[in-house]
């Protein structure tokens, strides 16, 4: 009897210490992984400080959602963008909720989250106003290029006069001056009263009338050309500008923030300097220092919008396209959990909601 109160003892002993057990390892599973530091940093849209100091943006609301879904507990840690994937690496940070691009680079040190949004690079330039007329036609004029129209015009006008002095001035009394110089002027008003058809009497010699064929069809296409030209310098002097796509990148000195987008432009042999963040950019380019910035679309988009209103031109590149993601810790335990909250959250219509917030000004 002794011996089965023994067995029952240690029975119920070994029972009541499973229980506690397992009661208490759910517990130490949520203080290990429920308790995250979530590393942020100015990257608006995707994540910036409100004029109250709370953390919003694109990154920023997505995790707000997984987070209630899931029940994580957590703190944002603000970091320096250059520190948040080191730190990531290193464990010091949980997760990377802000403008995280996805890069190989970055990918052998940290893992992600299925992608929340897709992007191509733009460039920002400062938005030239429209020329008025007078000045327009004032740059026109003292263009070399409406200079050399003019001089070749010139010199065509002198060999027509040549030519009919040539072959009319022994014909013709009317070609023919006191002086050689007399009569090279007859024939150069003669080829203006021509290209104006002024009616000017017909040469008498054959070859007279040959070139006089020949100078009307010329001078009417010469005249055709003059005012196509000056009127197509007129437009593009109104309206062009030095960069209106990533072709003119080449020839001009532009201003980058840090990422892929450096290694890009070095792709491209296009000059630039690299900014310590948008407003050493936009302060560069406001400047003159440099022709335009080279970004990730929806952040030139937002800066812009909500503080460049009306001063800068946007213009999409057709170049590599640009993934967001989250960042997590290398073998994080909950990257399962999040990639399938990413793609549950991103597939419904709040998220649109969400977007639409931030990128449509």
């Amino acid at each position: 009897m002794r011996r089965l109160f023994h067995i029952l003892t240690i029975s119920i002993f070994f029972c009541l210490a499973a229980m506690s057990f397992l009661a208490m390892a759910p517990q130490a599973h949520a203080e290990n992984i429920r308790k995250l530091k979530i590393g942020v940093y100015d990257s608006a849209p995707f994540a910036y400080k409100d004029e109250l100091g709370k953390w919003k943006g694109i990154a920023v609301d997505l995790w707000q959602a997984i987070a209630k879904d899931k029940g994580y507990d957590f703190d944002f840690v603000e970091v320096p963008r250059k520190e948040a994937v080191p730190r990531l690496a290193k464990g010091d940070l949980d997760v990377i909720a802000a403008g995280l691009s996805v890069s190989l680079e970055k990918e052998l040190l940290i893992d992600f989250s299925q992608p929340f949004y897709s992007s191509n690079y733009a460039i920002a330039v400062i938005r030239k106003p429209l020329a008025s007329i007078e000045s327009a036609l004032l740059h026109v004029f003292l263009s070399w290029k409406f200079w050399a129209f003019v001089l070749c015009i010139g010199f065509a006008f002198g060999m027509v006069a040549i030519l009919m002095w040539h072959f009319e001035g022994n014909e013709n009394p009317e070609y023919h001056g006191p002086t050689k110089m007399h009569s090279i002027i007859y024939g150069i008003y003669w080829s203006v009263a021509m290209m104006t058809r002024a009616g000017e009497r017909a040469p008498k010699t054959v070859p007279g009338r040959l070139i006089g064929i020949l100078w009307l069809g010329a001078a009417v296409f010469l005249a055709g050309s003059f005012t196509a030209s000056v009127t197509t310098a007129l437009n593009v002097e109104r309206l062009s500008r030095k960069i209106s796509s990533e072709r003119d990148l080449p020839n001009a000195y532009v201003a980058v923030m840090p990422g892929p987008c450096e290694k890009l432009l070095e792709q491209m042999n296009v000059r630039h300097t690299t900014c310590s963040g948008k407003k050493d950019c936009y302060s560069l380019l406001s400047q003159g220092r440099v022709d335009a910035i080279v970004g990730s679309e929806p952040i030139l988009k937002y800066y812009a919008a909500r503080n460049l209103k009306g001063e800068l031109d946007i213009i999409p590149m057709d170049y590599d396209e640009v993934l967001y993601s989250i960042g997590l810790k290398p073998k994080s335990e909950i990257t399962e959990e999040v990639n399938r909250a990413v793609l549950q959250i991103t597939s419904t219509p709040a998220w649109a909601e969400i977007l639409k917030q931030y990128l449509q000004h």
